[in-house]
């Protein structure tokens, strides 16, 4: 989908230029495979980004260098982050930017 092409766009970017992008996911906890890798508290973790052919689950997209994790306590379910998604781009437009 859409994502896995700004993804690749990123990565080409980012190999091409000096500047760090940051890419930032939002997705649902209740989807993502191994999410129990990615608990704990003042950590590093090691996450495992191959999928399992047989799982519904999905795996976090290694193309961004950082993940907002929407929980509303449904497993399986796509959709958790739509409404945090909605608000974060809502909020992140209505901010002034400073062009120098």
């Amino acid at each position: 989908g859409v994502i896995r092409h700004v993804g690749d766009a990123l990565k080409d970017h980012s190999s091409k230029s000096r500047g760090r992008i940051c890419a930032i996911g939002i997705a649902p906890w209740g989807i993502v495979e191994n999410k129990e890798d990615l608990i704990g508290k003042d950590v590093t973790r090691v996450y495992q980004t191959m999928s399992n052919p047989l799982s519904k689950l999905s795996v976090l997209n290694s193309s961004h260098t950082h993940f907002i994790l929407a929980d509303n306590g449904t497993l399986g379910k796509y959709g958790a982050e739509v409404k945090l998604r909605q608000q974060l781009e809502k909020h992140i437009s209505l901010q002034k930017i400073n062009t120098r």
